[in-house]
């Protein structure tokens, strides 16, 4: 497709073909003889008929989508004009010049000059029309993928308030009951925020990093909790040499942890990654509030709803997302393609 992006050499092999095409008739009949190359003084009329259809007719009439008879009548109006100055050179200038001339019966010789036009014209509209639509795809392919990166870039830019807010109030309270805690988390809240800060505006990030991150994330949560053990956290599968989209899981983490219910058994959130060459999953599972009957995030615009969202911008219908509440139990599958790094 790239030949497309070359205006000028396209019309110039345009031309070459059709030269050639009905050069090679009197090169395989007669050989190289003068008569071979009588195509010479008939292409400036074909030129002149077949770009004042394209350039003129086409884009006013049937690109703007409008009068649309005009341009068919122009189009006859140049195919009957370029027949009877064809008719003309054939046999007054055509002669005049020393080349021979076949004389057919007029029904013959109509037949032949409507094909001619037919052809030359036909084939000229089709590939403007051809180079038209295919110019809107690219354009509309620009845009859509423009508007996707913005759309996508709202997103990570909506998730990261909605993570601070719930981090900083656990810092807060925090600070009141254990100082070297709190101490402890802004350590890790500083780690996190580097990884967002370097790591959030990219395409895709290295899945060990994110692990990492989330890892972070979790024992930042950990500190709000009195056992240590009510966050259970399992990984089956390599991370080594795969990319995901950054940001894209600890909506997910958070939300358990946000909604989840801390007089609720141990373990009261269970995370579970499972890794392999195509594809990651999530599941996570926590006990949810006495009070809390409504869905986590619901309404709110952020969160699970903006995951879903990026899912579908980024994968199409390429991915699995779940949702369930039983009882008192929430959870959350999600599955999407996974990259594998290159080399």
């Amino acid at each position: 497709m790239k030949i497309f992006k070359y205006r000028v050499l396209n019309h110039i092999l345009f031309w070459i073909a059709i030269f050639t095409f009905y050069t090679i008739p009197y090169l395989l009949s007669y050989g190289f003889v003068m008569e071979a190359f009588i195509n010479l003084i008939y292409i400036p009329v074909d030129i002149i008929g077949v770009y004042f259809v394209i350039e003129f007719l086409i884009p006013r009439y049937v690109f703007k989508k409008r009068k649309l008879f005009i341009y068919f009548l122009g189009t006859v109006a140049v195919i009957v004009l370029n027949i009877l100055i064809s008719q003309y050179i054939k046999y007054n200038i055509q002669p005049a010049l020393g080349f021979w001339v076949m004389r057919r019966p007029l029904q013959t010789e109509l037949f032949y000059a409507l094909l001619n036009n037919f052809m030359i014209i036909g084939t000229a509209t089709a590939l403007k029309l051809f180079s038209y639509s295919y110019n809107i795809q690219l354009t509309k392919s620009e845009l859509e993928r423009k508007t996707v990166q913005s759309e996508l870039g709202i997103l990570r830019s909506q998730v990261n308030p909605h993570f601070l807010f719930n981090v900083l109030n656990n810092i807060d309270s925090l600070i009141f009951e254990d100082r070297e805690k709190a101490s402890n988390a802004i350590v890790l809240l500083s780690k996190i925020m580097r990884y967002m800060l370097q790591e959030s505006t990219r395409e895709e990030v290295n899945l060990e990093k994110e692990m990492e991150y989330i890892h972070d994330y979790l024992e930042l949560a950990q500190l709000s909790f009195s056992s240590t053990d009510f966050v259970r956290f399992e990984l089956q599968g390599t991370t080594v040499g795969k990319e995901v989209p950054p940001l894209l899981f600890i909506p997910i983490i958070e939300n358990a942890v946000k909604h989840c219910n801390k007089q609720s058994p141990v373990p009261g959130i269970e995370i579970e990654f499972k890794i392999n060459d195509e594809y990651i999953e999530l599941h996570t599972s926590n006990y949810l509030k006495r009070n809390d009957f409504k869905l986590p995030d619901s309404g709110s615009g952020t969160g699970l709803k903006n995951v879903e969202k990026r899912l579908k911008l980024l994968h199409g219908n390429n991915y699995t997302f779940d949702i369930n509440r039983n009882m008192d139990k929430f959870d959350v599958y999600i599955k999407v393609p996974i990259k594998r790094m290159l080399k």
